[in-house]
């Protein structure tokens, strides 16, 4: 009998905040999880960015051999469900109303797109959409075999809390409070749900960086929320003078980092950066995977570098159904058994932020791509080899906060041999300028995550 399969991604949920010493918060139903299955302690992200680290997950491609992002992914694109649903699985799913997801949802037998059009009105588990997915499984809506994808918006900047959960039982910071009312739902989701028929997935998008001050000073002024609520086209926004907008931003934040430089360490400041920039810490790909219920009989933690392109290929070998061999990720079923797998280095890019945007840059692509290893960590310019090289030793400086790029050139070429072997695969058709359409959709959909 084939399992039915719950696979869940929590927007912005970091490794270190899931599971280990760094975590604060109240997890007793993830921490159950993990205890009754399997967790990967080491699992990368291919983008720091939604749709492209998504896209890579569904397709089992990465953004540059398979070249979809968030912005060109479509109904239309091959994905790892296409394998489920031919063999009889219904698909159903609970995701926000973007368009990546919106796409994704189109081959699904049913879903639910829930608000997501503002920041202000993110729908999340408290807003009803924990009642709702309760319901769907207790009613027996879904046919058996059933596949259902749920992603929760719930981790948002600026990390608003419920009074539920604003004790500091719940986390040292309100990203870990938001954690721990996370896990509150996922107790009663799991609650209706029988582990010996059902594998369950638990991962996330990417990571976030989180304020150590706990001033997220990203945050929008008035202004910006009322432009918000009260505009629902782009160009209205331009005309209102969306960039004069970010610029007031960008000042506001240089000046508040200025003042915080003076009392903070430069590993401290970083908790300060944004996604979709110059720099690919761990913070922001680092990501949890828990993998556990049918036919997972043993608690394991995995420390392998995995990636996030395995997921669906070990889904679909835990399930008995057909492989496919053209992907870039691969099963870790052996790793279930104690058995060991040759490391293949975690590839790994930042997505395109709202700025490059507005400044009509018609690139679909992030600045930075890098290389993930058990041992290094190595990202430069994505147009230009000899920019922005960063280099970090993982075993001697976990935190990467040294550079050694300068005096290794050795390791850099070894690295640089590995995005070589990658672009050599690269489907470049899909990696298309944009039109003038298509950045205003892009920034339209860049507004509805806060990226303004």
């Amino acid at each position: 009998m084939k399992p039915n399969i719950l696979f869940v991604t929590i927007d912005a949920l970091r490794a270190d905040k899931t599971y280990g010493k760094n975590k604060t918060s109240t997890t007793p139903h993830i921490d159950s999880l993990i205890s009754k299955g399997v967790y990967f302690e080491q699992t990368f992200a291919a983008a720091d960015q939604t749709g492209s680290s998504l896209a890579s997950i569904f397709t089992s491609n990465f953004p540059i051999t398979f070249g979809i992002n968030q912005f060109n992914f479509s109904s239309k694109t091959e994905t790892m469900l296409d394998t489920f649903k031919k063999s009889g699985y219904y698909i159903d799913g609970f995701v926000p109303d973007h368009d990546f997801f919106k796409s994704l949802a189109e081959n699904f037998d049913n879903s639910d797109i829930y608000e997501a059009e503002k920041k202000a009105s993110w729908k999340r588990l408290d807003d009803g959409l924990g009642d709702q997915i309760i319901d769907r499984i207790t009613t027996n809506k879904m046919k058996k075999p059933w596949f259902l994808y749920i992603h929760v918006m719930d981790i948002r900047p600026p990390f608003e809390v419920s009074d539920e959960f604003k004790d500091e039982k719940f986390g040292k910071n309100d990203y870990e409070k938001l954690v721990s009312s996370i896990d509150f739902w996922i107790g009663k989701i799991i609650e209706k749900i029988e582990l010996s028929n059902t594998l369950i997935i638990l991962s996330a998008d990417h990571g976030e960086f989180i304020p150590v001050t706990g001033e997220y000073i990203g945050g929008s002024s008035k202004a910006q929320r009322a432009l918000r609520k009260s505009t629902k086209s782009i160009p209205v926004l331009d005309k209102l003078g969306l960039k004069a907008v970010m610029n007031l931003r960008f000042a506001s934040q240089t000046y508040k980092k200025e003042i915080l430089k003076r009392k903070l360490t430069p590993f401290q400041m970083r908790s300060f950066n944004t996604r979709g920039a110059d720099t690919l810490y761990d913070e922001i790909t680092r990501v949890p995977l828990i993998i556990t219920g049918y036919n997972i009989t043993s608690h394991k933690i995995i420390s392998d570098l995995v990636r996030q392109v395995d997921i669906f290929p070990t889904l679909l070998d835990i399930s008995e159904l057909p492989k496919n061999n053209n992907v870039d990720g691969r099963s870790l079923l052996p790793l279930f058994s104690g058995k060991k797998l040759e490391e293949i280095p975690a590839y790994i890019e930042t997505g395109i932020n709202l700025g490059r945007l507005m400044d009509k840059k018609s690139e679909l692509l992030g600045k930075i791509i890098g290389i993930r290893t058990s041992s290094y960590k190595y990202w430069r310019s994505r147009d230009d080899p000899k920019e922005n090289i960063s280099l970090f030793n993982l075993h001697e400086d976990p935190k990467e906060e040294n550079n050694i790029a300068e005096n290794n050139l050795n390791i850099i070429k070894k690295m640089e041999d590995h995005l070589t072997q990658l672009m050599k695969k690269s489907n470049n058709d899909k990696n298309k300028k944009m039109t003038n359409e298509d950045i205003e959709k892009a920034k339209e959909l860049l507004l509805k995550l806060g990226y303004v």
